[in-house]
């Protein structure tokens, strides 16, 4: 049998925190009103912190000074949009909980994945300004997670749910223009009968 050359395997080293570097005791305590099931961290102002509760309410904190910049309670925005298996599901039982809520990587949007059928996408600008942006439609039943993706450049919204199904959401993918090299053609096209012109001509004068 030949030797089999073995390359040494590295794995990336884990951070090391010493036990001190956390507090043994609870240092701060909000209360949101209703039960939280999901948080998220602001990617960029790491004290901005994401709340989604149980009654599908979203809450915005800053958890430095421990002020509640936002609350908002569930609504559909467009329920005439939806899907009839879902405004028959909120007619017999209204209740909604948030699965969900995530900021997108640059911390511009973010979005909140419901027990119901919908994603809600919102667009933040500061403070306390956020702004609806976007209602999908997405999976029969609860939206269990959602996640931000940027393929090609493009920044899309996966999700996935109680019919089985993982979605992808968002713009398709500019098409190129080909101008350019429409015109690239046309011009050698050009020059190649330009090119017979003067040949033939030449060769008459001769």
């Amino acid at each position: 049998n030949l030797p089999v050359n073995m390359m040494p395997v590295t794995y990336p080293q884990s951070h090391s925190y010493p036990q001190d570097d956390f507090h043994k005791a609870v240092a701060r305590t909000l209360s949101q009103g209703s039960a939280p099931m999901s948080m998220d961290f602001h990617p960029v102002q790491q004290t901005l912190l994401l709340v989604g509760t149980n009654v599908g309410d979203i809450g915005l904190w800053d958890v430095g000074t421990k002020e509640r910049l936002v609350v908002r309670n569930f609504k559909v925005w467009e329920l005439g949009k939806c899907s009839m298996a879902l405004q028959a599901a909120l007619v017999k039982d209204p209740t909604v909980s948030v699965n969900r809520i995530i900021w997108s990587p640059d911390g511009t949007l973010f979005g909140v994945a419901y027990s119901r059928h919908i994603v809600q996408i919102y667009s933040y600008h500061g403070g306390d300004d956020i702004r609806q942006h976007l209602e999908i439609d997405a999976h029969v039943g609860g939206v269990n997670d959602i996640a931000f993706a940027h393929p090609n450049k493009q920044l899309c919204i996966i999700t996935c749910g109680d019919d089985k199904t993982i979605k992808r959401c968002g713009r398709p993918p500019v098409e190129q223009n080909n101008l350019p090299l429409k015109v690239m053609k046309l011009l050698s096209i050009l020059f190649v009968h330009i090119t017979r012109k003067i040949f033939s001509s030449s060769f008459q004068l001769l």
